[in-house]
Formats: C-alpha cells, structure tokens, sequence
C-alpha cells in the first residue's frame, strides 16, 4: 500500500502537464559564447560546468531522492545543439495544443526561447545534418522509406558501470582521470585527444559535484524555514547524503539511490539523450540494501520500499522535447529506462534476491510508467518470482516485460565479438529491449536507422519506382511481370532491402563522424567501461563494445506479402502479377473479394504455420547476416533487430495497398508481432511462430508485443494462461515478450472519455505510456492488435 507520501506525490504527477522551460537553453547559450575556442572535448564540458553551477536547485515537497534535470517539475527543456532553431520557433504555439505529446510553455519562457533562439539559427546537428546528408538519402527521409538516426540526437544511449560509480564515486573517477594524465606526455594527435577527454571527464565530475553541494545548501535552507520536524529531518539527510555522493562511495542504501539518480539526471542535462537504463539495479545495489535492512536494521523493508517509490517518480520527471513527425514515430513520451531484475549472476547462479522482489512491488504499487520493469527468466528463478509479474500483468499494468536468459546470453556472446560467458551472463538492457554484454561495457546507439519493408515490396512491384510520387526511388530490380517464381521475387527483395540499409549506413556513418568532430559526450561516455581507460568517448568507439542498431518496420507485411505472391500468383495462378500491382495500385477499389482472396487463402506469419514463418525468418535472417559485417565509423559495427516503436504509423501512412491484403496508409504491423488481427489460432500459436524467427544471430533482438482479453485470462487459471504463453515462447527460443492485458470496451471508452483513464497503461514498443497521452492514430493502432481470449 502506498504511504500518504507517495500518494502524495504520485497525484501531483498526473495532476501536472510537462513543461518545456528556458532555463538550460539560456544558461547553454552563455556557456557557448563564454567557451569557445577551447578544445571540442574541454568545451562541451566546460558548457555544462557552467549549467550544473548556475541551473535552480530544486527540491520538492515529500522527496527523498532530489534532482532535477530542469528548473520545474516535469520540465522538458530545449537542447539547441542538437535539434534545430526552426522547428523549435515553428512549432512553438503548437506545443500546447498538438495531440501528440503536448507541452505547455509559460508566456515568459516563450519569450525568452524565442530571443535566445536567434543564436542558434543554422548551428545544430539537425541542421548541419540536412546541407552534409547526401541528397538521396535526404528525399528517402522526407518519403518516409527510411530513417537514419543522429541527425538530431547523440549516439549514446547509455546503460552505465552503476557498480564502479558506487564503488569508487566520482573522486574516484577524477583521480583515475588525473592519473593518466599525468602518465601521459602528449606525442601525436590521438595522444593529445586522450588527455583533452581525461580533462573533460575531470570537469564534469566536478560540476555535478558543485551541483549536488549546491543541492546540500537548498536542503539545509529549506530545512532551517521548516516547522515539522519530520520533514526538517528528511532535509537535514538529505543534505548530507547530498554532501557524500556522487562524489564519493555511498555509504547507506538512500545514498545510493541518491548517487545513482543523481548520474542519471545529469545524463539529461548534458545532452537530449533517451533510454539511459538502470542496468541490472538489484545486483548493485544489493550490498547497500542487505546492509541497511537485513544485517544492521538501519531501514525497514517499508522504508526501504517508500525510498525506491521516490527513485521511480522522479523517474518519471524526465523528457525529450520531439517534432511532430517524431511524437508520432516514438509517441506517449517514451524515455526508455529500464530497469533489469533477476537473470544469473556471471558465474553461473541464480541472481534473484529480495530487492529483486522490492523493485517489482514498487512498480506494483506505483504503476506508473518509468521506470520499465524487465524480468530476465532462466531455469532457476523462483517461480513466485516469475508469478508475480504474471500478476502485475494480468491486472493490466502491462508490466514488467519478460526476457529469456538463454537466448540474451547466446546474442551477447555474437554481440560482443571477444565477450566471455561471465560477460554475457551479465547482459543488461542497452536501449529499450537490446542486451549488451558486460553490464555497464556496451555502448549500443540503438537508433542507426529502419527500413520500410512495405515501401521496399512497392519498389519491387514497380521496378524501383514509388507509386505514391512516381519518382525512382528505388532500385530498378526488373519489371515483375516478368518474374518466373517466387525465388525471382525474393531476390529481388534482398537486393531493394540491402540497397536501402547500405544508404542508412552511409548517413549514419557520416552523422557518426559529425559527432565525433563537435558532439563528443563526456559523462555519460566517462561511466561507461572502456572510455576512460582508450582515453575515448564513445563517439570515437571508447566503449569495451560498440555496436550501431539497424532496424525494421513492416517485417510480418512482408513475409505474409511473399507468401500470397507465392500462392495466389506463382502456384495457383489465381491472378496475375500485373492483375495483382492494378489492384494494390488502386488499393482494391471494386475488388474486396480479390483482397479477401489474399487475405484469406495464403498462410499468414502468426499461426505457427512452418512455411510463411520460414519465409519471415528467411528475410530477416538474410538482413542480419549482411548488415552485422558492416563497420561504423567509429570502428564498431551495426547490430540488426525487429522492433518498429511506433513507426510503423508514419511508415504505414505513406506505404500503399500490399498483396496481403493490407490498405493503403493502414500501420504496418507492430515490430516483430503478427500484422494485428491475423494472428487467429491462440496465443500459444502465435508465439511459437514469433519464437521460429528469433535466435541469436539477431544481435538486436525482437521486441514481441502479445495482448490478451481480460475475460480469456481471469483468475488462477488466467494466471497460469499467462505464464504458460511466456514460458512456451522462451523455451522455443523466444527473447523478449511483453503483454496488454486490455480490452477493445475499455480502450475505446478511454478515447471517448480520456479523463476517467488517466492511469490506463499500455506498451507501446519497449516502453510504457498512458493511453490518453497517445494521439488516436497510436491507440487506434494498439486497439487493432489481436486481443487473444485464451490458450489453444
């Protein structure tokens, strides 16, 4: 049960509307006249230096664990070198009132963002991204057939060495940093790169050092003006925790809490980065828990819970502000922390202890949307462990996500190329559903780009050319009418997918090298392993592993797109190739019984039927054993996976009819799930034909969303339901899975009437979100998902 202080709290979240505030945009563009001239890396350090001295301390009412990535609560603030002026100032009235992810802007802060503004014009990433991309890759982007990532964003998505930062602290980290400076006389280039990023880390450690005394000072006086003295007490700890860490070792179970948001928030001040994860936080922070509660009796086990309740809400304080193209792509505010419990531990035993079964009551209780609660499964963990998340899921908290030890760890061994089985063993989450070996070791820049498969099945069927604008988009891979088999037809679909990620690859690499040259991320590059020992960022591949994730949207619309080629065209001849491009070019206008022919006859991925899962896992693997030879720029290498967040929207919205009968501008599937509405022989059906596809040569994973109808999952039975479908998919090899329990009823009365559905949740991808923050176009997509009544 929640204490009145964290109810407290809880209300003040859902009561108050994220905010985009001046603050960080105006103390950033000081900074950057102030510094110039300095070296890349000693300037952006010294940039937030600057911030980390000069920002508003905040501390709220009720709060144990304090800090603030901006200046007000739910605050989202602007981060002008990386995402362009222009959109800011064009949609600036907008932010208030669009559907997707709105924020309100105070008149003031209007104001000033506008005046500020003026600096910035032409000097982002995103902006120096549009004149450096070349010009097809540019028009692919604007058409909606691919994507290509950091054109306005970092490249590290940060899941960090928690357990080094609580051993040694960030004095730790100066001194290490000092050292080999002072190793170091400077020979050639790379020398001198190395000590001007050790310099770096050095100034960043100490400006969130100043931050956190200044924190101290703000508790101190608001504790010297309190009356209640409960609450003055509370204030006094936590000026002294804030007096210890992060700058040295914490000595308490809320000291490291404290020490590890205090890391996190600073990651959001730095850059406009997402899913910076929380890693495996009931291993490392285990000693400091047992200690506390269990060996010295410090806390209780309540105390404790209340504590990490705090942790979790300020979680959800967290933003990244996004275009409107972007609020649909990635829509409900998603910032990806996730937050891993169970699994092995790197020598082989089972993990699982106490505080793994606190963090899952505490998102139990809470349930809300941050952080995302992961559930790492493998023979030995406790089966009431396991049923608790069943619980949490047949309620309909659509949380944790559940992951398979086994096939994470064969992944992790692929991934990190020289990673040993203790590594592997100790995966954690790098991105939203991704593992990476080492625990803190990976650095994975998930976002290096998707794909739009349903564009790529059109360029095929008009020999390269887009039907939506009549341009040569694509390859020209011969007309198809001329295609003798469904081989012919395949092939051609390789080399049109190849085309296109080869293209991604060459804007991602270049977009790496920008940031390599101006955009270098100190911290967060700093408490990730590797980087200070090579003396690198992990833009410059300083990480002990690097990949760059290659992604995918549409996968089920090809494989099922294939498979009625192949039946209705090549084998039974029930219409011809050219009959079949007519009606998908006039999105079967007068010929729904040849649609329901296609719909209907051809085998459909999703119903654990061997020949159109084959076709699914045939494609798939054919993308990851050609893109996972390629290198980045920064001498890593892409990863491939199937996960869509919600792109499949925009992508759907421009790709026309298919031949599975798909209309024209409907979403394509949903990551790597059946097309909704087709997976219809059961869930165990369902996710043995997802399981058929996934295995370890996918580095990337796949993200699996599966939804059940509350009535096919009540009570013990449901229960067991539940654990039986998560069970089924993993031991066929099945990676991730995550489950709505939610039916279509209340969905839609949430549309009519989103004030009585505040706290509906639902996944999305690999992430939580309200769904009354989504527009309709992404709850209308989640509604179409197949709600399974029960196991057969």
């Amino acid at each position: 049960m929640l204490t009145p202080r964290v109810k407290r709290m809880k209300e003040k979240y859902f009561d108050t509307i994220p905010q985009i505030t001046a603050e960080r945009l105006v103390l950033a563009t000081e900074a950057y006249q102030k510094f110039a001239g300095d070296a890349v890396p000693i300037f952006r350090a010294k940039v937030v230096d600057y911030i980390m001295e000069n920002m508003t301390t905040l501390i709220l009412d009720d709060e144990l664990i304090v800090g603030t990535a901006t200046n007000a609560y739910r605050g989202a603030s602007l981060h002008p070198e990386f995402q362009s002026s222009s959109w800011y100032i064009s949609d600036i009235d907008e932010f208030g009132t669009r559907k997707k992810d709105p924020y309100y802007i105070s008149q003031e802060d209007k104001v000033t963002i506008l005046e500020t503004l003026k600096y910035w014009e032409g000097k982002s990433m995103e902006d120096l991204s549009q004149t450096a991309m070349p010009a097809k890759i540019r028009e692919l982007e604007k058409d909606d057939i691919i994507c290509v990532g950091l054109e306005n964003g970092v490249s590290g998505e940060t899941t960090c060495d928690h357990e080094k930062i609580l051993t040694i602290g960030l004095r730790g980290y100066i001194e290490e940093c000092q050292r080999n400076i002072d190793s170091t006389l400077p020979q050639t280039m790379e020398e001198q790169a190395k000590v001007d990023f050790w310099k770096a880390c050095i100034i960043q450690c100490q400006g969130l050092i100043t931050y956190a005394h200044r924190m101290a000072d703000e508790a101190e006086r608001k504790a010297s003006a309190c009356t209640d003295e409960k609450r003055r007490q509370e204030l006094l700890t936590i000026a002294e925790n804030c007096r210890i860490v992060p700058e040295q070792p914490p000595q308490t179970f809320q000291q490291a809490l404290q020490a590890v948001w205090f890391v996190h928030v600073y990651f959001y001040i730095e850059v406009c980065t997402t899913a910076c994860g929380f890693g495996r936080f009931d291993q490392y922070m285990w000693e400091f828990y047992k200690k506390d509660v269990i060996d010295e009796k410090n806390i209780t086990r309540e105390e404790a819970l209340e504590m990490l309740e705090c942790l979790y809400l300020k979680t959800c304080e967290v933003y990244e502000v996004r275009d409107s193209w972007y609020a649909t792509a990635f829509a409900g505010y998603p910032m990806w922390q996730i937050l891993v419990v169970g699994g092995q531990t790197p020598d082989g035993k089972d993990a699982c202890n106490d505080l793994s079964y606190l963090c899952l009551e505490a998102a139990d209780e809470l349930q809300v949307k941050q952080p995302v609660m992961a559930l790492r499964v493998w023979e030995e963990t406790p089966e009431d462990l396991i049923q608790f998340g069943c619980r949490m899921i047949q309620e309909g908290q659509a949380n944790p996500g559940f992951f398979n030890d086994d096939t994470a760890i064969k992944i992790s061994l692929g991934k990190g190329r020289g990673s040993t089985i203790e590594e592997a063993r100790d995966w954690t989450i790098v991105g939203c559903i991704q593992p990476g070996p080492g625990g803190g070791g990976t650095d994975g820049s998930p976002d290096a780009g998707y794909v739009n498969m349903g564009k790529m099945i059109e360029f095929v069927l008009h020999n390269g050319v887009d039907p939506a604008t009549g341009k040569l988009a694509g390859l020209e891979t011969g007309d198809p009418r001329e295609f003798k088999n469904i081989e012919e037809f395949k092939d051609a679909l390789k080399k049109q997918i190849l085309h296109h990620y080869d293209l991604i690859r060459t804007g991602y690499n270049l977009m790496q090298s920008i940031h390599m040259n101006r955009y270098p991320v100190i911290f967060a590059s700093m408490v990730t392993k590797g980087c200070v020992e090579s003396g690198k960022s992990v833009q410059h591949g300083g990480a002990k592993y690097s990949t760059a994730g290659l992604y995918v949207t549409g996968p089920a619309n090809l494989a099922d797109s294939i498979a009625a080629v192949e039946k209705c065209v090549f084998e039974d001849k029930d219409l011809t190739m050219d009959e079949l491009i007519k009606a998908c070019d006039s999105n079967f206008e007068g010929q729904e019984r040849l649609r329901q022919l296609l719909l209907n006859k051809p085998e459909k991925y999703g119903n654990n039927q061997q020949h159109v899962d084959g076709i699914y896992k045939e494609m798939m693997d054919y993308i990851a054993d050609h893109v996972q030879k390629w290198n980045d720029a920064r001498g890593g290498y892409y990863a491939f996976g199937i996960d869509s967040q919600t792109m499949n929207i925009p992508h759907g919205q421009v790709t026309g009819a298919l031949p599975d009968g798909r209309l024209a501008g409907e979403p394509l599937c949903d990551a790597s799930s059946p097309m909704m509405g087709r997976d219809i022989n059961g869930p165990t059906a369902t996710v043995k034909s997802v399981a058929s596809m996934v295995d370890e040569a996918l580095h990337e994973g796949a993200l699996y969303n599966l939804r059940f109808d509350p009535k096919g999952v009540q009570g013990e039975n449901g229960l067991n339901i539940i654990e039986g479908v998560i069970k089924t998919y993993f031991e066929d090899g099945g990676q991730h899975i995550q489950i709505n329990v939610v039916d279509n009823e209340t969905l839609k009365k949430a549309q009519e009437k989103p004030e009585n559905y505040k706290g509906l949740m639902v996944r999305v991808a690999g992430y939580m979100a309200y769904f009354t923050e989504l527009d309709k176009s992404a709850q209308d997509a989640i509604i179409y998902r197949t709600a399974h009544l029960s196991q057969n």
